[in-house]
């Protein structure tokens, strides 16, 4: 990918929308993985995130998914469903996850955010949350009103 030509970049990943940024950031992190990082990819946040498309968010799934360490993936489902349950009150992602850290088993934390993700694509869906079918709703603010 390091010397990919960024049309056919740009091909591969059309589908996914902003194709042109992605592919760019996609042959810019495989330079930087082979330049900077020997051609292994970086198993921590800093080096993940220094490196062009990597965010917070991608950085942390990298580390808790593929090293296996303890990662608090801090996407749109996390973040609503910790609101609404009250472990953080902020819709900052950062400070979202850096709280969760805060308070979660760190062998636990990948699950855990694996499984709000799911429980907010299925039951707490954002503009039409299933209350009744959700078994979490005792200590939601949602379920509530």
């Amino acid at each position: 990918m390091s010397k990919a030509e960024l049309s056919d970049v740009e091909d591969l990943v059309h589908s996914c929308g902003f194709y042109h940024a992605k592919a760019k950031d996609i042959i810019g992190a495989a330079q930087g993985i082979l330049d900077r990082f020997n051609g292994e990819v970086p198993d921590n946040i800093e080096d993940l995130t220094s490196l062009p498309g990597v965010g917070r968010k991608t950085a942390n799934l990298i580390v808790g998914d593929i090293f296996k360490k303890p990662a608090v993936v801090a996407d749109t489902h996390l973040i609503r469903i910790t609101n609404l349950i009250g472990l953080v009150e902020t819709k900052d992602p950062k400070k979202v996850e850096l709280e969760l850290k805060k308070i979660l088993p760190p062998d636990e934390s990948n699950d855990f955010c694996h499984r709000m993700v799911l429980h907010g694509r299925a039951v707490c869906i954002a503009r039409r949350p299933q209350c009744d079918n959700c078994c979490i709703r005792d200590y939601c603010k949602s379920s509530k009103n």
